[in-house]
C-alpha cells in the first residue's frame, strides 16, 4: 500500500473512531483519540507532500474534531456549573448546621 493511501484510511478510522466516541459522548475515549490524531498529524507533517485525497481527509477529521472540541467545552462548563452547585448546596447546609449549633448552644 502507499503511504498516501495508508495515510488516508488512517484518518479516515480516526474520524470513525472520534465520530463514534462523540455520539457516545465517551470523553475517555475522545482523549484516546485526540493523543492518535496528534500522533498522525505529527507523522502526515514529516512528509514532503500530501496527496490530495489525504488532505481532504484531514481537512474532514479536522472539522469533526472541531466541534468534539466544542463538545468537550461545554461538557467541562456542565461540570463546573454541577460542582458549583454542590458547592452552594454545601455552604448553605453548614450555615444552618451553625445555626443549629448556636441555638442549641444558648439553650434557647
Amino acid at each position: 500500500m502507499q503511504p498516501a493511501a495508508d495515510d488516508r484510511r488512517r484518518l479516515l478510522a480516526l474520524h470513525q473512531q472520534l465520530e463514534q466516541a462523540l455520539t457516545a459522548k465517551d470523553w475517555g475515549a475522545m482523549a484516546r483519540v485526540d493523543q492518535a490524531i496528534r500522533a498522525q498529524l505529527q507523522v502526515l507533517a514529516e512528509r514532503p507532500r500530501l496527496d490530495d485525497d489525504v488532505l481532504r481527509a484531514k481537512r474532514r477529521l479536522k472539522q469533526l474534531h472541531i466541534r468534539a472540541l466544542q463538545a468537550c467545552a461545554e461538557e467541562c462548563e456542565r461540570l463546573r456549573l454541577r460542582l458549583l452547585n454542590h458547592l452552594q448546596y454545601a455552604e448553605g447546609r453548614l450555615a444552618y448546621q451553625r445555626n443549629e449549633l448556636l441555638w442549641s448552644g444558648d439553650g434557647g
